[in-house]
């Protein structure tokens, strides 16, 4: 009986064991939602999004220590920019003319990040939802956050905000001026993710 038991016991401690160990890799995507912000009126709108419009593209991190970071996307490759961090970079790569991939890798250190803003301000490039479509003129179908991969035990939302009106045209709600990533669990290290959002530009 006691060898039995023993068993018993070792079985249910590996399927504990093996349960932990997927939850512990269990990262995934919550979708694309909407928050609140200032309304920006721009006065043209081009589906194509040049190397040095995304290059420009502010960047807000916030880690999960508290500290906020500003770092700044520089290009490395015909198509494709990075900004570096205090223990992550992120990757930004253009894949077509109004579509961008986006990945967030961290390197290393102690700190995770919670959230990571991508606009927001004056810049150049602003991001296209899928619906309403058609939307705003000139803006074509959008295409929300597509999620690709990730590793890690975190789960990631993508708000929306800031409504784009061209010029005195119907606001659509499909244009945004800010695209922030949410880590509903610290992003730590040896954490990735990828994904693809639609990007159309000012002028």
């Amino acid at each position: 009986m006691k060898n039995r038991n023993t068993t018993i016991i070792a079985t249910l401690g590996l399927t504990a064991a093996a349960l932990v160990s997927t939850i512990a890799s269990a990262a995934g995507f919550n979708g694309n939602f909407v928050d609140l912000g200032p309304l920006r009126v721009v006065g043209t709108l081009t589906q194509i999004t040049q190397l040095g419009a995304l290059a420009s593209l502010p960047i807000r991190v916030t880690t999960c220590l508290g500290p906020v970071e500003i770092p700044v996307f520089k290009i490395a490759a015909p198509n494709t920019v990075i900004a570096k961090g205090s223990c992550y970079q992120i990757i930004g790569t253009i894949v077509g003319p109004d579509t961008t991939l986006f990945e967030v890798i961290h390197t290393n250190g102690i700190n995770g990040l919670v959230s990571i803003e991508l606009g927001g301000a004056t810049q150049m490039v602003l991001f296209d939802r899928t619906d309403p479509n058609p939307g705003t003129q000139y803006s074509l179908t959008g295409r929300d956050v597509t999620y690709i991969s990730g590793t890690g035990a975190w789960t990631m939302d993508a708000a929306f905000s800031g409504s784009v009106e061209l010029g005195t045209r119907p606001i659509m709600k499909d244009m945004y001026n800010k695209l922030t990533l949410r880590f509903r669990d610290c992003f730590d290290s040896g954490d990735s993710v990828s994904f693809t959002v639609d990007t159309d530009s000012i002028g």
